[in-house]
C-alpha cells in the first residue's frame, strides 16, 4: 500500500450481507461447533487493500495452494502456523490467518465464536500468544453471515490462502481446531454435499464445539470453508460456510447508502477555517475501525484506521484519523455540509482542500473537491 494523501484516496459503504440459505432441518437440532450463542450485532467485514507489484507476486507464490494431492501429514504440518485458538472469557473456538500487512495480521472466525467480546486471546501451534481486536463480524443470524474478522499487532502465523474453485462432491477434506480444547487437533473425511447454492459444505470430517472458526482445507493446502456447525443428534453431519463466502463477506464494505456524486455546493456563505492539528484531546477516546477509500477514477481500498474527537485550537471540534500506513486526517465538518480536510502522507508532506460529506447508516462519507470518497464507518461528526 502507498502512503499517499487522503485526500486523493477514498471510498463509501455498500450494504453488508450475505445471500440467505435455506436448510431443511427435517426435525434435527442444529448446533453451532461451540456452544456459544450467536452474536446479534451486524457489522461488516473487509480487509486491508492488497498488496501490488512485486510484493503481490511474492505474497500470491508464498500463498499458492500445493500442486498435486497432499497427505493429511503434509497438510497439517503445512496449515498449523496459520491456525489460532481463541478464547473468549465464556468460550473457546479457532481461526486462521487471512492477511498479513501493514505490521497487522488478520484471522478469520465465526461471529459466535467471539460472540460479544471485543477483544480475544489467541494462541499459536508454537505456544505463545496475543491479544487481538474483533474489528468486524456478521450478524451470525443465518450460517452464511456467522463470520469475524480479528486483527493483531505484528506479523503472525502463515497466511492460509482460500481456495478459487468451487468443491466438489467426494473432494478430501481436513479441519484443523480445538474440538473440546484439544488444541491443534486434526481430522479428516470428504465433502458429502453442497447446500444452499453451493454456499455451505456438508463434511462428514468430525467437528466438535472448538472447531468453529477453524478452516476446512482441501488436499492442495488451500481453505475450502470455515467449520460452522453440525447437526446435533447426528454422526458426520457437520457443514463449513464455503470459501466463496468467506471471501464475499472480507471483501464487503460497512452497511450502506452512498453519498452524493455530485461535486461540493459551490454557493458557500463563507469558506470554513482550514483544520489545524489538534492542541488537546477531547473526553472521546480513540476508536479503531476500517475505513474504506476510493480514490477519483480507482479502485476501493480497505484499511485500519483510528479516530479521536479533538478540540482545535480556534475552540472547534475536530477529528484526528490515523490510518495504518502513516498518514493522517483532520476533519473539521460545518452544518451547511461542507469539511475542510487537512491531509497529511506518512513523509509529512501535507494538502488542504474543501468537500462535503453526507451522513449515512453506520458513518459518514466524505467527497473531497477532487471526487475522491471516503467512508469513516461509526462517525457522527459534532458539526462547526
Amino acid at each position: 500500500m502507498q502512503s499517499t494523501s487522503r485526500i486523493k484516496r477514498a471510498a463509501w459503504g455498500l450494504t453488508a450481507g450475505a445471500a440467505g440459505l435455506a436448510l431443511t432441518l427435517s426435525g434435527c437440532g442444529l448446533l453451532r461447533a461451540t456452544t456459544e450463542a450467536p452474536s446479534a450485532r451486524a457489522a461488516a467485514a473487509t480487509l486491508p487493500a492488497p498488496a501490488t507489484g512485486a510484493d503481490a507476486a511474492d505474497a500470491d507464490q508464498a500463498r499458492a495452494c500445493a500442486t498435486g494431492r497432499q497427505s493429511a501429514e503434509e497438510v497439517f504440518r503445512s496449515a498449523r502456523e496459520g491456525v489460532a485458538v481463541v478464547s473468549t472469557g465464556s468460550g473457546m473456538g479457532s481461526a486462521f490467518v487471512v492477511a498479513q500487512q501493514n505490521g497487522l495480521t488478520y484471522l478469520a472466525t465465526n461471529a459466535h465464536v467471539v460472540d460479544g467480546s471485543e477483544v480475544v486471546r489467541l494462541k499459536w501451534a508454537d505456544g505463545s500468544s496475543d491479544r487481538a481486536r474483533v474489528v468486524a463480524r456478521g450478524s451470525g443470524e443465518e450460517p452464511t453471515s456467522d463470520l469475524a474478522l480479528l486483527a493483531v499487532e505484528g506479523t503472525r502465523g502463515k497466511v492460509l490462502r482460500l481456495r478459487d474453485q468451487a468443491s466438489a462432491v467426494g473432494q478430501e477434506v481436513f479441519v484443523i481446531g480445538a474440538p473440546k480444547g484439544l488444541e491443534f487437533s486434526l481430522s479428516r473425511g470428504v465433502v458429502s454435499s453442497l447446500r444452499g447454492n453451493e454456499q455451505i459444505l456438508q463434511i462428514d470430517a468430525a467437528v466438535n464445539p472448538g472447531n468453529s472458526g477453524g478452516p476446512v482445507l482441501d488436499a492442495g493446502q488451500c481453505v475450502a470453508g470455515i467449520a460452522t456447525f453440525k447437526f446435533g443428534d447426528s454422526e458426520g453431519l457437520n457443514f463449513a460456510v464455503s470459501s466463496k463466502v468467506v471471501r464475499e463477506f472480507l471483501a464487503q464494505l460497512p452497511a450502506a447508502g452512498q453519498p452524493a456524486a455530485e461535486p461540493p455546493d459551490q454557493r458557500q456563505a463563507r469558506r470554513p477555517q482550514q483544520p489545524q492539528r489538534p492542541s488537546r484531546p477531547d473526553l472521546n477516546p480513540r476508536q479503531d475501525a476500517l475505513c474504506l477509500f476510493r480514490a477519483a477514477g480507482g479502485s476501493d481500498e480497505q484499511i485500519p484506521c483510528r479516530i479521536s474527537r479533538v478540540r482545535g485550537r480556534s475552540g472547534g471540534t475536530l477529528y484526528d484519523l490515523a490510518w495504518a500506513d502513516g498518514s493522517r486526517n483532520a476533519y473539521a465538518f460545518f452544518a451547511d455540509g461542507r469539511v475542510a480536510i487537512r491531509a497529511e502522507d506518512g513523509s509529512g508532506q501535507t494538502q488542504e482542500d474543501e468537500g462535503s460529506f453526507r451522513r449515512l447508516q453506520g458513518g459518514v462519507a466524505v467527497l473531497s473537491s477532487g471526487n475522491s470518497l471516503a467512508f469513516i464507518p461509526g462517525l457522527d461528526p459534532v458539526l462547526n
